[in-house]
């Protein structure tokens, strides 16, 4: 493992200092790299294990994020116009204003075969090599991968680490003084992909939301809601998690 984190460094050393120059392109005619041979374009390392022949083909270099149940990705997204096998060492460097609430020192490699925000389209590579102090993380891949988009992500480790931080108000006085007039889910927003749904007593639902962002004031189609306690219930990664509680609404005078 050693020998593989030093050559993914002397990669980012010689070549991390470019400026970004937005893409690479690579026309008919083809590009050849020499198994061996340390490539680099826009901060994206690449040795390969066996000689790699481009063609047609443009990298992207661009600050688009997925959006993952926890943390969202780095802001830095590599995306190739076409898939490609690769075998060898991949590495990317990063800034620390990038990295959007992720750990450095957490940071993961994930890729996917095709072009996708979607964090389902994307596997985890766990035992990436990641460096705080040098701003890159990457892995040796022994096995032929094909990826289209590579950008990296905190690890996750299970759902009841990543949802243990959700802590939710539990009373709401909507009167319009700026003070707890809507209800407040502390660390939701580390959360996008979630779903609420607010009950009445009968069990009708009186408020759903998909990525709820603190917003809701006690109302229910654009009527306050009566004082009463309302059931919620917030669902995680397409329901393999949730959290369930009450809510009471207080009309203060």
């Amino acid at each position: 493992m050693k020998k593989i984190i030093v050559s993914i460094a002397a990669g980012l050393l010689l070549f991390g200092s470019q400026s970004l120059k937005a893409q690479l392109s690579v026309g008919s005619d083809g590009l050849f790299i020499q198994n061996g041979t340390v490539f680099s374009t826009d901060g994206l390392t690449l040795v390969p294990a066996k000689d790699w022949g481009l063609n047609n083909l443009k990298v992207m270099m661009s600050p688009a994020v997925v959006i993952w149940p926890r943390f969202n990705s780095i802001q830095r997204m590599y995306r190739f116009s076409k898939p490609v096998t690769f075998e060898g060492e991949v590495a990317l460097s990063f800034q620390d204003i990038e990295l959007n609430g992720n750990e450095a020192k957490d940071l993961v490699l994930a890729h996917s075969k095709v072009t996708s925000t979607n964090y389902k389209d994307y596997t985890l590579v766990q035992e990436s090599v990641s460096s705080e102090k040098e701003h890159y993380v990457g892995q040796l891949f022994t096995k032929p991968i094909v990826f289209a988009d590579l950008n990296a992500v905190s690890m996750i480790s299970s759902s009841t680490v990543m949802y243990k931080d959700i802590e939710a108000n539990n009373m709401i006085t909507p009167n319009g003084d700026g003070v707890n007039d809507v209800w407040i889910v502390k660390n939701i927003l580390q959360y996008p992909n979630n779903e609420l749904k607010i009950f009445d007593r009968e069990g009708r639902v009186v408020f759903s939301k998909i990525g709820y962002d603190n917003t809701w004031d006690g109302q229910f189609n654009g009527n306050p809601l009566p004082e009463d306690t309302y059931y919620y219930i917030l669902y995680f990664d397409s329901g393999k998690a949730k959290k369930t509680g009450f809510i009471t609404i207080v009309k203060e005078q």
